[in-house]
């Protein structure tokens, strides 16, 4: 029986001095994986490393890993955590609740963020990762596409993604909104911090024509520039290029207000023509209200979009609500491929045991048989096939209804008096060609194609 085990860290469970110490670089993963693949009992294996969780998931024969499996594992792999315990910080799942976790997290449903959308891509990486090494089979090629279908549909079903719960995106939502098409608009940002890029990674995702970034180190202005794809400009240009813009996001720690009543005047009178958005994130703020006496100017401040977000945040809850039916059902669908997938090597194996019995039995009465006409012993094979089939028929159907596979092996094993060792060796091949599809059995027990004597 092959087993289904998730255990991992995320930001939900351990601090980021533990999460950043743990996450693998994508240069050591692969090392990371075949690793882990060397291991007892290990037939396939993925890891997803983001900065907000490390999780390993794996299907071994029989029993499932241990927590202490994973933790020597983690202390392997990463020698810095030497003489650390991750014992407090490791949650460890097996069989459906592991395949819920992972549907969840596919999803979006276990983010910091519910809903954002590069957690699906990330786990498609992992994933093609541990393929590419020839370390998925079965059971996490199935796992992986139920997740993605998951994904998709809570994407396509629910309004989950469409929501803004952060400032920079609702900052950047907003501007979308205003001017619809913003690939020939120009943007001026003011900051280099976090939220600074943040907002400059989501303009850039928008299709921002010419985006300016302006901040006080210049070393690190031209390398943001160049990794978002703008300009760099300096303060002391800072009038000049309002000049120019159609939007100004602030997002810096500056504790005085660096657009003024006096400078916005100025501005206004050399503009030719057309309104002037502006969207002050920082705390304190960076733009003084005041400018909004002036004709042509629009100022949204940290506040106005905080309502939006909270709004939204409530409206994803009620949406993860209704996504997480969507995950549930995906759950059932891979609930029942397992299943089928564990009952039909018994099956067959029983079909094969009794089949090789009723021959031997035929061969026994060869002597009497062959003194019978071709169409009369042509008879008594499809009679004898017929007869076992009907018998072994409500036996087929206990198998596919048990809820637990290993019990009704060693009850079909005692029963039948099936070799222990080859209904082992059917159940344990992971990595042969997949076929899930029920054995080809009429209502009536009846190989299909096969006509009652």
């Amino acid at each position: 029986m092959l087993r289904l085990t998730l255990a991992g860290v995320n930001h939900k469970t351990t601090p980021i001095e533990i999460r950043e110490r743990l996450a693998y670089p994508k240069e050591h993963l692969n090392d990371a994986l075949k690793t882990l693949s060397r291991r007892e009992g290990v037939l396939e294996t993925l890891i997803l490393s983001t900065c907000n969780r490390v999780e390993i998931l794996t299907v071994t024969t029989h029993s499932s890993p241990d927590p202490e499996f994973f933790l020597s594992f983690l202390q392997e792999t990463h020698p810095v955590l030497q003489g650390h315990s991750l014992r407090p910080y490791l949650y460890h799942l097996t069989g459906q609740e592991a395949a819920l976790h992972f549907f969840e997290v596919t999803s979006s449903l276990d983010s910091m963020v519910i809903g954002e959308p590069q957690i699906t891509g990330q786990v498609k990486e992992a994933y093609e990762r541990s393929r590419s090494l020839n370390l998925t089979g079965p059971m996490l090629n199935q796992i992986f596409q139920r997740a993605i279908a998951s994904a998709k549909r809570v994407r396509t079903e629910t309004a989950i993604s469409n929501l803004p719960v952060s400032i920079s995106y609702a900052a950047c939502q907003l501007a979308r909104k205003i001017f619809q098409d913003m690939h020939d608009k120009n943007v001026l940002l003011l900051g280099g911090g976090d939220m600074a890029q943040l907002t400059a990674r989501h303009m850039r995702k928008l299709g921002v024509g010419n985006m300016t970034l302006m901040l006080r180190d210049a070393q690190k202005g031209q390398e943001l520039a160049a990794e978002y794809q703008a300009h760099y400009a300096p303060f002391t240009d800072l009038e000049n290029r309002l000049v120019a813009s159609d939007m100004v996001v602030c997002s810096t720690g500056a504790d005085t207000y660096l657009i003024n009543e006096k400078m916005i005047s100025s501005v206004m009178d050399r503009r030719k023509s057309g309104t002037l958005f502006m969207i002050d994130i920082a705390v304190p703020r960076n733009i003084d209200p005041a400018i909004t006496r002036h004709s042509g100017i629009f100022l949204y401040n940290i506040d106005d979009l905080k309502t939006v977000v909270e709004a939204n945040q409530r409206e994803r809850e009620y949406e993860a609500f209704q996504a997480r039916e969507i995950v549930r059902e995906e759950l059932e669908a891979f609930v029942r491929w397992q299943a089928d997938r564990s009952t039909v090597p018994l099956i067959q194996t029983l079909r094969n045991h009794t089949e090789a019995l009723r021959k031997a039995e035929l061969e026994r009465y060869q002597a009497v048989l062959a003194s019978l006409p071709p169409d009369a012993r042509e008879k008594v094979d499809i009679l004898t096939r017929s007869l076992i089939n009907k018998i072994l028929h409500p036996t087929y159907q206990a198998i596919r209804q048990s809820p637990d596979i290993d019990e009704v092996r060693e009850w079909v094993t005692k029963c039948y008096g099936l070799p222990a060792d080859l209904s082992e060796k059917n159940l344990s091949q992971p990595h042969e060609k997949e076929n899930t599809s029920r054995l080809p059995l009429s209502s009536s027990g009846l190989v299909e194609g096969e006509s009652p004597a």
